[in-house]
């Protein structure tokens, strides 16, 4: 007798979110998971197999729906001729190409050429997967601007022109990256007083991919802008990034504030470098402190299967 396994498990094997395997589901019919007495999905070994492909290929370039109803076969044979840099298997050929992509960047940072940072990320986003792209680029050459301007070899005027390069690719890559009709939304800014928005957007870039309809409010508003536009999108959820200082009263009030004016079935979400420094405000107002990635992925994933719930129970 087959085993059979939850959506959750089915979610955890094949790479996906419950989110994404119910929107595929629903609108390419990629699998027909079996149904308990209960309606609670079940999937196969097969099921994963294929949702773990479709997944590899999707992340490789092709859209979903150009490949949802290839049969197996023929998506393991494209996974097979298909360039594995561009699969997410990270090579040592991979690491070198993404460390010498970094170092380029840098010297074009040196050289205040953020025409020519963004010519590069570009480009980069067409070799990688938008994943790749935010983990394994974006944000170690960010990391490294940081250390170089620590260190005395770039300047103040430096990491501003590499700031602003990079802002600019990743508010793009929002704007251009489709989402499924029925995604959650979400909000995603910083509070009044945190001008830093590289975090924020890195943060949204990484929740798109999850599944989730982002829109991007820009940095430094004050509470009542953030709920107000919560409110007006009907968003299931607001993300807030705090990278410096990691103690500024006005930025507890702002928090304080946001948090009673948002609905209560609006999630809050923060987390950035300096977020652990709010914890006791973001705890005692209901909201969730982020303290890395994982923490993210794992936040957004809960909210939308609770959305998921809420949604068949309707």
């Amino acid at each position: 007798m087959q085993t059979k396994y939850g959506i959750k498990i089915a979610a955890r094997l094949s790479g996906l979110t419950p989110f994404v395997i119910r929107s595929w589901e629903k609108r390419y019919a990629v699998v027909e998971p079996e149904r308990t007495d209960t309606n609670r999905r079940l999937y196969s070994n097969e099921d994963i197999e294929l949702l773990r492909m479709l997944r590899l290929l999707t992340e490789a370039g092709y859209s979903i729906g150009s490949i949802a109803g290839m049969p197996s076969d023929a998506l393991r044979l494209l996974l097979e001729t298909t360039d594995e840099r561009q699969r997410g298997h990270v090579s040592d050929d991979d690491l070198r190409s993404h460390a010498k992509l970094r170092e380029e960047l840098l010297e074009r940072s040196k050289k205040l050429d953020g025409l020519g940072i963004e010519r590069l990320l570009v480009e980069g986003s067409v070799r990688y997967s938008h994943r790749t792209l935010l983990e394994s680029i974006i944000v170690p050459f960010m990391q490294d601007v940081g250390r170089s301007w620590q260190e005395g070899s770039l300047r103040i005027a430096h990491e501003h022109v590499a700031s602003m390069a990079v802002s600019n690719v990743l508010t793009n890559l929002l704007f251009g990256t489709a989402v499924p009709p029925e995604a959650p939304i979400l909000v995603v800014s910083t509070p009044q007083g945190q001008q830093h928005e590289i975090g924020a957007l890195v943060a949204a870039n990484m929740s798109l991919l999850a599944g989730w309809d982002v829109t991007w409010l820009g940095a430094d508003l004050p509470a009542e802008e953030i709920a107000a536009s919560a409110r007006d999108l009907d968003a299931s959820a607001v993300l807030l990034s705090i990278v410096y200082p990691p103690d500024d009263p006005h930025v507890r009030r702002e928090l304080s504030s946001l948090a009673n004016m948002l609905p209560d079935d609006t999630a809050l979400l923060i987390g950035g470098h300096s977020a652990a420094g709010y914890a006791e405000t973001i705890l005692r107002s209901g909201a969730v402190l982020l303290d890395s990635v994982s923490d993210l992925w794992e936040s957004l994933d809960r909210l939308q299967e609770q959305r998921g719930n809420c949604l068949q129970s309707i």
